[in-house]
């Protein structure tokens, strides 16, 4: 396999300030500590309750499984020592310990990483910042990771971009995901539609309008270009609509721009008369909300 993709750049992540190189294949292979690639027997291992990924596919599984079968684990998991000194604790690569169970493994090869903290923010923190450099989550499994880092590990988005070597317009891009409908983030979830078609959902205003679009992305397997052409024209009709509530249209379209501009998200302006109507400001999580009131108040 080869290690100059993202793989190796999250195990460098993990990894950074311990003379560690997480890509000498002929680390050491034997003892108990820290900083050490190992191999660590399966039965030892207990599952990170923090686990970013919620769904296995079971026939990829199978296709990893049958390959393990043939050429081994190529790429070792990530593990630390129990606090409780009872086995390891998984920090990530749950998918290949799964495979490597099926494959009725015994041992897996393994990096032992050194910390004490087995605190939920670590250890979500720590699978998440593996497998976002991995690019091993799929769109909605990293809008729920970063939601989880947001509301349960008490992060700001800058935080979590800087923790993961990302812009924070990508994090709030990602975040605006948990905007959908249930039935649509399970559906993108279990990569029954993209990432693509998801923001593409997202441009409609009202949830039913939403899931409607979504049921026909599935029953008539529309592509991306396909649903921008159908939401474009819907984008066409709501524009059309606002600029018949005002013969002012296009000043309000600057003074839109200059406020997204400045709150960094969605804003859309809608007159209702000449003199009056309303000013939505989108936001796409709490951090978001305290950010924009801090703006507000400057």
């Amino acid at each position: 396999m080869d290690n100059k993709g993202g793989l190796g750049k999250g195990l460098s992540a993990l990894f950074e300030n311990r003379n560690i190189d997480p890509n000498n294949p002929n680390g050491d292979k034997a003892g108990t500590d820290t900083g050490k690639q190992l191999l660590v027997e399966i039965e030892n291992i207990r599952a990170n309750p923090f686990q970013p990924r919620e769904d296995f596919d079971d026939s990829k599984l199978n296709e990893l499984s049958k390959s393990i079968r043939k050429k081994g684990v190529l790429q070792p998991i990530t593990l630390k020592v129990a606090k409780d000194g009872n086995g390891y604790l998984l920090i990530s690569g749950e998918r290949r310990l799964r495979a490597a169970k099926l494959a009725g493994l015994r041992t897996i090869p393994a990096f032992i990483y050194e910390t004490d903290d087995e605190s939920k923010e670590n250890l979500l923190e720590l699978a998440l910042i593996e497998n976002v450099q991995r690019d091993d989550l799929n769109a909605m499994e990293l809008s729920d990771s970063y939601r989880r880092l947001v509301d349960e590990c008490d992060l700001t988005q800058e935080e979590i971009a800087e923790k993961v070597s990302k812009q924070r317009s990508t994090v709030a891009n990602f975040l605006r995901l948990q905007n959908l409908p249930q039935e649509v983030k399970i559906s993108l979830r279990k990569n029954e539609i993209t990432e693509g078609h998801a923001r593409n959902i997202l441009r409609l205003d009202s949830a039913e309008a939403q899931i409607e679009l979504w049921k026909r992305i599935v029953t008539e397997s529309l592509s991306v270009r396909k649903l921008e052409q159908i939401t474009d024209k819907q984008a066409k009709k709501k524009k059309k609509r606002k600029q018949d509530t005002s013969s002012a249209g296009s000043e309000y379209v600057e003074i839109q721009n200059k406020l997204r501009e400045y709150f960094g998200t969605r804003v859309i302006v809608k007159p209702k008369t000449k003199q009056t109507g309303e000013i939505i400001i989108e936001y796409y999580s709490n951090d978001d909300l305290d950010r924009i009131i801090e703006l507000s108040g400057k």
